[in-house]
């Protein structure tokens, strides 16, 4: 697990952390997990290695909130993405989807190297998956709403697997290529809304 993170309440103090997180995130660009060092990111921060220690016990947990605070912006994309007025089809708004998070992988700073890279943080499990609900919910009220999928048990387990297929997609997609594999970003897009469009067994 990671060590303990005190996030701080006052305005000046939440600046200092926010740029202890940002420089993080930048060095990751140039720097793998395994070189990164609280003394490096200090000095990237502009602050002294006390005050990265009041906040953060240690490297794994300035990484870990940086992943928390990711998993928080993955929720508001998917809200962003997934509000009216929506597109006429629904694999488009897969792919916008889609889309949205890949932009994540090629332009969020340190966001594909700790992807691949980085440690595996078991204390963010949850959250996660916590996440990955959420988007579901998003996704599934917008297929609800507009594109008259009935709001049923199935209709929403398919919602959360699509989420987590895509997901995996993802990962497959920006593995081995920066830019990502537009050939699977375009096969994710047509997996997920075939999948949750595809008639039941009781149908």
């Amino acid at each position: 697990m990671p060590g303990e993170t005190r996030e701080p309440q006052q305005q000046r103090s939440r600046e200092k952390f926010a740029r202890i997180l940002q420089a993080t995130a930048t060095l990751l660009e140039t720097t793998t997990y395994d070189e990164l060092g609280t003394k490096l990111i200090a000095a990237r921060a502009g602050v002294s290695v006390g005050v990265l220690y009041r906040y953060f016990a240690d490297k794994e947990a300035i990484v870990a909130s940086l992943v928390r605070e990711w998993l928080q912006s993955d929720v508001l994309i998917a809200e962003k993405i997934t509000a009216e007025p929506l597109p006429e089809r629904s694999r488009e708004l897969m792919g916008n989807l889609l889309a949205a998070y890949a932009d994540r992988f090629r332009k969020e700073p340190g966001y594909r190297r700790i992807w691949y890279q980085g440690p595996h943080l078991a204390a963010l499990d949850a959250v996660g998956k916590k996440t990955n609900e959420e988007i579901a919910r998003h996704l599934h009220n917008a297929l609800v709403h507009g594109y008259a999928i009935p709001d049923t048990e199935q209709s929403r387990r398919r919602a959360r697997l699509a989420v987590e297929v895509g997901a995996k997609l993802l990962d497959l997609a920006f593995r081995d290529r920066a830019e990502g594999d537009p050939e699977i970003l375009a096969d994710a897009a047509l997996m997920m809304d075939r999948y949750l469009f595809a008639p039941s067994d009781s149908d």
